[in-house]
Protein backbone atom coordinates (compact mmCIF):
# COMPACT_ATOMS: atom_id res chain seq x y z
CA UNK A 1 0.00 0.00 0.00
CA UNK A 2 3.20 2.46 0.80
CA UNK A 3 4.67 1.79 -2.78
CA UNK A 4 1.34 3.11 -4.44
CA UNK A 5 1.23 6.20 -2.37
CA UNK A 6 4.55 6.93 -3.38
CA UNK A 7 4.06 6.18 -6.44
CA UNK A 8 0.69 8.34 -6.62
CA UNK A 9 2.55 11.33 -4.98
CA UNK A 10 5.77 11.12 -7.70
CA UNK A 11 2.92 11.80 -9.90
CA UNK A 12 1.19 14.46 -8.57
CA UNK A 13 4.25 16.23 -8.27
CA UNK A 14 5.76 15.51 -11.24
CA UNK A 15 2.02 16.90 -13.07
CA UNK A 16 2.84 20.30 -10.87
CA UNK A 17 6.26 20.82 -12.03
CA UNK A 18 4.94 20.07 -15.64
CA UNK A 19 2.43 22.81 -14.81
CA UNK A 20 4.60 25.36 -13.08
CA UNK A 21 7.25 25.26 -16.21
CA UNK A 22 4.14 25.37 -19.05
CA UNK A 23 2.86 28.52 -16.82
CA UNK A 24 6.40 29.83 -17.06
CA UNK A 25 6.58 29.57 -20.78
CA UNK A 26 3.54 30.86 -21.24
CA UNK A 27 4.91 34.37 -19.15
CA UNK A 28 7.82 34.32 -20.99
CA UNK A 29 6.25 34.56 -24.53
CA UNK A 30 3.54 36.73 -23.85
CA UNK A 31 6.31 39.16 -22.38
CA UNK A 32 8.39 39.14 -25.56
CA UNK A 33 4.58 39.59 -27.72
CA UNK A 34 3.85 42.06 -25.82
CA UNK A 35 7.61 43.85 -26.14
CA UNK A 36 7.33 43.54 -30.08
CA UNK A 37 4.03 45.27 -29.98
CA UNK A 38 3.76 48.44 -31.70
CA UNK A 39 2.82 50.90 -28.91
CA UNK A 40 2.47 53.97 -31.03
CA UNK A 41 -0.76 52.51 -32.26
CA UNK A 42 -2.37 51.71 -28.73
CA UNK A 43 -5.10 53.87 -27.41
CA UNK A 44 -5.55 54.86 -23.96
CA UNK A 45 -8.88 52.53 -22.69
CA UNK A 46 -11.88 54.25 -21.39
CA UNK A 47 -14.52 53.11 -18.99
CA UNK A 48 -18.28 53.54 -20.09
CA UNK A 49 -18.93 53.53 -16.19
CA UNK A 50 -17.14 56.85 -15.52
CA UNK A 51 -19.49 58.82 -17.80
Amino acid sequence: MLDGRVLLLIFIALVVVFTVVRVLGYMRRSEQQWEQVDKSKLRKWEDDEDQ
